[in-house]
């Protein structure tokens, strides 16, 4: 089992490319970063192959929320939305455009 997405979609979303964690990305363990004009920080952590996201943004350095998901299926891009799903339902999505948030569903 794996966590189904689009390199491209997040490449479009995060505006980086990804850092691998164990130095090979072949290994499914991934690092995203993000920041906006505003000093909003995301980091968005994924294990592909144990199906794990690790989620947190942060406010001039200081927590404003952090997340562990289990179970991630797929992911999708939806404008500037990231929709993060779990044994098939919708879980979470990252939101991207205006200020960067989490909306759990």
């Amino acid at each position: 089992m794996f966590i189904e997405y689009s390199e491209y979609e997040l490449l479009e979303l995060f505006q980086s490319e990804p850092i691998s964690i164990t130095g090979n990305l072949d290994d499914g363990e991934l690092m995203y970063m993000y920041e906006d004009d505003r000093n909003f920080k995301l980091i968005f952590i994924l294990d592909v192959y144990k199906q794990t996201v690790s989620l947190s943004i942060t406010f001039k350095d200081l927590i404003v929320f952090k997340g562990e998901f289990s179970n991630v299926t797929s992911m999708k891009k939806d404008d500037g939305i990231l929709r993060v799903y779990a044994a098939g339902k919708e879980n979470f999505k990252v939101i991207f455009f205006n200020q960067v948030g989490v909306e759990l569903l």
